[in-house]
């Protein structure tokens, strides 16, 4: 398990890493961009729950009733070729590493796009000045002096990868591709009784990997080779890329096809289906599915408490996680650096032990807080303040230090040089993180099956129920409802953050 955990969050991250890396320089340096299109929709997978993302594939991909592998047959079958199944199989160790992809793409995006946004260009213009060429620019100037922004995005890598359930319940389980997070969740929440000491020594492994990836994260911060915001500088032009503009444009279409457009159409699809067939026939759609979930008062109860816990937890986590980093990097010593890896130890556990940690911890006496939105709330930022953390960190180091310390040495307090230097330069990294952070509590599964109720219902623990009790069009038309709700929102806040741009 834990080869099979390490091999499909390490192949996927990596991927991941270099897709994101190169999307955002695409969309921020060149002049094959799409404008906000191109932005926002790199960033519709993290807008999709992950259940219902990795349902998504699964009606578009399983060996037998993929609605992708019906319409390949049906064309085969034109020319002679006749299939049974296939040819496309979600269920497999290309599956499972495809979706694990999907899913981290958009962290090491947002990550490296706001580093993007922060970074003085002007390295960059004196490196093409000098003769290289776009891509050695890209390799030796652009990539190092992103550094904190890099490291920031492996860091959210791992610790998101080492602790995903759905996509591996979802596609590995099938495909008998076993991984420490479903294990850990089995050990808990099904074996009788449940097996407490072994999920936790098994989450030890966890530990030790993101732990790794954090003193990575560390290393290359502390290296200080890396560009940082300047005091003056101009607006850059749009890097000219002749006659590699329209091919880039076309592989940033079909990349953004792949991951975003065909997930979201496979969900309709079958939302539109009185039950999930391979035969689809526009005869028979109905809107059916949806009535009901319109009609139904758990959904929009659940649908509601998300939308507010994750405005309220995600805003607390990211104003949080700012203050702490600056106390961490403005005093440094021994109390702050435990103060930072103490803020991160929730990474490096899954969200169902912390869930019956929290559970052990509020439930009886003197909280009673079991079935209640403040345990949520709670629960909510415990498990997602390491990545408010981590992005406040990289957005600092992008800032650097240079610029704090002209302030102190002007007299400015430490309060009065958060407020008005470091935070408006820090802003767009932590509107990106915060928009991050609503989507991960909205979509959460884990820990809302855990600590929410029928009286205080959110769309995670009403998602896993319809998955559990295999209705899986209105599961359908639920994962397309949030994935409107979610994507208004946050399109919403990304539009802000480009009007917060710094004045060049």
């Amino acid at each position: 398990m834990t080869v099979n955990t390490v091999v499909a969050v390490g192949v996927a991250g990596i991927f991941a890493l270099g897709a994101g890396a190169l999307f955002a320089w695409v969309n921020e340096r060149t002049d094959a961009r799409l404008g906000f299109a191109a932005k926002s929709l790199p960033l519709i997978p993290m807008f999709i729950p992950s259940i219902a993302a990795a349902v998504g594939w699964v009606f578009l991909a399983s060996s037998n009733a993929g609605l992708l592998n019906v319409l390949i047959r049906d064309a085969l079958g034109l020319v002679g070729v006749d299939m049974t199944e296939g040819p496309l199989n979600i269920h497999s160790w290309p599956g499972l590493i495809f979706a694990y992809f999907l899913f981290l793409t958009p962290y090491a995006y947002l990550t490296i796009s706001s580093g993007l946004q922060s970074l003085d260009p002007a390295l960059e213009e004196a490196s093409r000045s000098s003769g290289a060429g776009a891509f050695t620019t890209f390799r030796r100037v652009t990539l190092p002096s992103l550094r904190p922004s890099l490291g920031a995005s492996v860091l959210l890598i791992a610790t998101m990868g080492f602790a995903l359930f759905s996509i591996p319940l979802v596609i590995g389980t099938p495909a008998g591709i076993d991984v420490l997070p479903v294990e850990i969740v089995h050990m808990v929440a099904q074996e009788y009784p449940s097996n407490k000491a072994g999920a936790l020594g098994l989450s030890l492994v966890i530990v030790a990997v993101v732990s790794l990836c954090w003193l990575l994260q560390r290393r290359l911060v502390r290296s200080g080779n890396y560009a940082t915001i300047s005091g003056r500088g101009a607006r850059s032009a749009a890097l000219q890329l002749g006659r590699w503009r329209l091919p880039v444009r076309i592989a940033m279409l079909g990349f953004m096809a792949l991951t975003a457009v065909l997930p979201l159409a496979g969900l309709v699809a079958v939302s539109l289906q009185r039950y999930w067939t391979a035969d689809f026939s526009f005869a028979d759609l109905t809107l059916a599915n949806y009535q009901s979930l319109f009609e139904n008062t758990l959904v929009w109860g659940g649908l509601k408490n998300s939308v507010l816990l994750a405005l309220a937890g995600a805003t607390v986590a990211i104003v949080a996680g700012a203050l702490i980093t600056m106390a961490v990097e403005s005093r440094r010593s021994k109390l702050t650096q435990v103060l930072d890896g103490v803020v991160k130890i929730p990474a490096t556990l899954t969200h169902i032990i912390l869930a019956v940690a929290f559970v052990v911890a509020f439930a009886g006496a003197p909280f009673y807080l079991i079935g209640t939105y403040a345990i949520l709330l709670l629960a909510y930022i415990v498990l997602y303040i390491p990545q408010a953390a981590f992005y406040s960190s990289a957005a600092y180091h992008q800032v650097g230090r240079q610029l704090a310390e002209a302030s102190a040495t002007s007299g400015a307090a430490g309060g009065t040089t958060f407020r008005r230097v470091l935070l408006p330069l820090m802003a767009p990294s932590l509107i990106a993180g915060w928009s991050l952070l609503f989507v991960l509590i909205t979509g959460d599964i884990t820990a809302s099956s855990m600590l929410a109720g029928t009286h205080t219902p959110v769309v995670g623990f009403v998602i896993l129920d319809l998955w559990t009790s295999g209705t899986y069009p209105r599961l359908a038309a639920l994962g397309v409802l949030m994935t409107v709700v979610a994507s208004s929102v946050v399109l919403a806040v990304m539009w802000m953050r480009d009007r917060i741009r710094l004045v060049k």
